[in-house]
């Protein structure tokens, strides 16, 4: 099992002692470990069944009990959405909406979350809350406030029956069975990205300054859960110094900083890699030294079987909705030689791989049109695909799934829309994925020629888009469209959803 070790020294040293006072009383250190986990949607293995996998990180985490009983896991926001099967029903008829996720982070022995800007997907307060009271893990946020009324107030989690605020953070009490124990304070913070209105947020900075402030008098070491961007993670070490470590999340990717004294470290996204913290610190020094490494998820660790059972669970639920809709979920479409790319910062910000095939199927399911489009939030992966893509990758790539259709609009419209959809509407769901126009210094251009404002084009799109239903392209709704519940594709007939017409493109595709 190959690990990536990252030498971190020393982090944080309160005390003018020298490390050999240090090194003198090495049988009074305080260990103790922290697994990280962040950004994970996915219960079940990816990538054919190499990468990820909530039942191993379980495997890991016994392994580390074992090794250390002062173990802790730790989940730096996002898991409530987006996925596919939160999209689903159970039997009382209540949408998923992330109880799958819940369930298997309890068995799998999660303690400590903070909110992801995903958890706020769920519009509706009642859901969430239900979620929080269902989790057996601790939330910790000082910035995310519900708002009640005219009142803005922490949200309440139900532990022992009893309703209690979410607190700005969380204390943590360690010992060495010597009589000796440490205090670590852990924060939660999250990016003022996701907007409900049952939702406030206050200003990241100040927030976590002020809880540190509050804390650090309170714990020996503080540690920051933090889902943010890794600019705003770093910008926010340099304002509040003195936090030994930032769990970091939101980028999706393994990665690690340092600014000053602070480490920065974020998994990779569903539980393909993870961070394992080992603390030790001296109570005469109060020096504290951290060793951390990259644990890669794969196939070769094996699961654990109570965490297991619950991923099963809702697996055959998937499985079965799946073949019911005529999909098999690990049916291997198209075989990668480069990752698709649809991180939403990303697939929201500019053109990409992934959107950019998608427009191709689109093209190849409609031929004739002069531009084929989609509003990139109905790509809700959130993740990159590597090595291999299935069927259950399509569909958890497009969960609301959704027909394409003909429309024709004149060049002045056509230039709104792109417009609209390239510069207005940049980092939100209503940026474009398209092809077929290109930006010139006079407008753009369509086949190689300038828009004409007075000529009718012919444009394919989501039929959400067509119905004006996306911000700021609610003109598109004044318009008609063409519609065919069927499609004509490499001599078959396709059921006219994007989920499908994207597979029939990647089977044909065969490898990328």
């Amino acid at each position: 099992m190959r690990q990536f070790l990252l030498s971190i020294c020393l982090l944080a040293l309160v005390s003018c002692q020298s490390s050999r006072t240090a090194l003198n009383t090495t049988q009074q250190n305080i260990e103790f470990t922290i697994l990280q986990i962040n950004d994970v949607y996915e219960i079940s293995p990816l990538e054919g069944g190499k990468a990820g996998g909530l039942a191993r990180v379980a495997t890991v985490k016994k392994q580390l009990l074992a090794e250390n009983p002062n173990t802790i896991a730790v989940l730096a926001g996002d898991f409530l959405s987006p996925s596919f099967i939160g999209t689903l029903k159970d039997e009382a008829g209540e949408r998923i909406a992330g109880m799958q996720m819940v369930e298997t982070l309890n068995a799998m022995g999660l303690d400590y979350a903070t909110f992801g800007n995903h958890e706020f997907d769920l519009s509706d307060p009642a859901v969430l809350q239900k979620r929080i009271d269902a989790s057996q893990f601790e939330y910790t946020t000082c910035n995310a406030l519900r708002i009640n009324g005219d009142k803005k107030e922490p949200f309440t989690q139900k532990i022992n029956g009893v309703d209690r605020p979410i607190p700005s953070y969380l204390i943590r009490e360690f010992s060495n069975g010597k009589g000796q124990s440490l205090k670590v304070g852990f924060i939660g913070v999250v990016l003022p990205f996701a907007r409900q209105d049952y939702l406030h947020y206050e200003d990241v900075t100040e927030s976590f300054r002020s809880t540190y402030n509050e804390v650090k008098d309170k714990a020996d070491i503080v540690v920051g859960i933090t889902h943010l961007d890794v600019v705003e993670d770093r910008q926010l070490a340099a304002d509040v110094p003195g936090v030994a470590l930032f769990i970091g999340g939101h980028d999706h990717t393994e990665m690690n900083h340092y600014v000053e004294r602070t480490v920065i470290t974020k998994a990779d996204a569903n539980a393909k890699t993870a961070y394992i913290h080992r603390f030790t610190y001296n109570p005469p020094s109060k020096m504290v030294q951290i060793q951390s490494s990259v644990k890669k998820i794969d196939d070769s660790i094996a699961d654990e079987p109570s965490t297991q059972k619950v991923v099963d669970k809702w697996q055959s639920k998937v499985d079965q909705l799946m073949s019911e809709m005529g999909f098999d979920p690990n049916r291997k479409v198209l075989q990668l030689s480069q990752p698709l790319i649809c991180k939403e910062a990303l697939v929201r910000t500019q053109p990409t791989n992934y959107g950019q095939l998608t427009a191709l199927a689109m093209s190849a399911a409609i031929p004739g049109a002069d531009v084929y489009l989609l509003n990139s939030g109905s790509m809700r992966l959130d993740d990159n695909l590597s090595n291999v893509v299935t069927e259950y990758d399509v569909l958890r790539t497009f969960p609301f799934g959704g027909s394409i259709v003909k429309m024709q609009i004149p060049g002045i419209r056509l230039q709104q829309l792109l417009d609209t959809g390239l510069k207005t509407n940049i980092g939100d769901g209503g940026y474009l994925q398209q092809i077929r126009a290109v930006a010139s210094s006079g407008g753009y251009l369509i086949s190689g020629k300038e828009l004409e404002k007075e000529k009718m084009y012919t444009i394919v799109l989501p039929q959400f888009l067509a119905k004006g239903r996306e911000q700021n392209l609610e003109f598109l709704g004044e318009y008609t469209f063409q519609e065919t519940a069927e499609l004509d594709m490499y001599d078959s007939k396709v059921t006219n959803d994007i989920r499908n017409i994207v597979i029939a493109y990647f089977k044909q595709l065969k490898q990328y």
